[in-house]
């Protein structure tokens, strides 16, 4: 028996180094009353994985990179395949290092993959800054990142924010998932 390929709509990744607030960003997405928490960002330091949108429309949010659970490409994708269930529309969210560390490979690389296994209709990057914005060799780096992920595909958007604030993105990434 062959299994069905989920739908996936669109996946968002929040790219920055090592401790630059990545998943404080995510959870900033809790801003947004539709996440079910009266716009208040949850304190727990664990949180469910999967909000629903609407009745066949949901969004899996990863909170940790696959880099720190020491994944590899395939463990990544595999998990997450695991939590798309059939039937339904999959939205994902995920932190990701810019550069391979561990088991798993560049952002570029792993994004790549993410597109060529789900086939997402719209994939949206956040490279966080402050941490590109320092010096021309970071200006370079940050060129050079942004060049791999544009060679992704024509649904990929690229984008870098101001993260100097744990909450001020929150909509921007929420609103990404809005389908009204």
């Amino acid at each position: 028996m062959v299994e069905s390929q989920p739908y996936v709509e669109r996946a968002l990744f929040i790219v920055g180094e090592p401790d630059s607030g990545k998943s404080s960003q995510l959870r900033s997405m809790f801003r947004d009353w539709r996440f079910g928490t009266e716009g208040k960002i949850p304190g727990a330091r664990k949180i469910q994985e999967r909000y629903w949108l609407s009745d066949t429309r949901a969004v899996y949010l990863r909170m940790t990179s696959p880099h720190e659970y020491y994944e590899s490409l395939d463990e990544f994708l595999d998990k997450t395949a695991a939590k798309f269930t059939a039937g339904n529309r999959w939205n994902f969210a995920s932190p990701l290092q810019p550069y391979a560390a561990r088991k798993i490979g560049n952002a570029d690389e792993v994004i790549g993959a993410f597109v060529k296994r789900f086939r997402p209709e719209r994939v949206r990057i956040v490279i966080l800054d402050p941490r590109w914005s320092e010096g021309s060799r970071k200006r370079s780096e940050l060129q050079k990142l942004v060049d791999g992920f544009r060679k992704i595909g024509k649904n990929v958007e690229v984008l870098i924010c101001d993260a100097r604030t744990k909450t001020g993105n929150g909509l921007i990434y929420a609103d990404f998932f809005d389908f009204t």
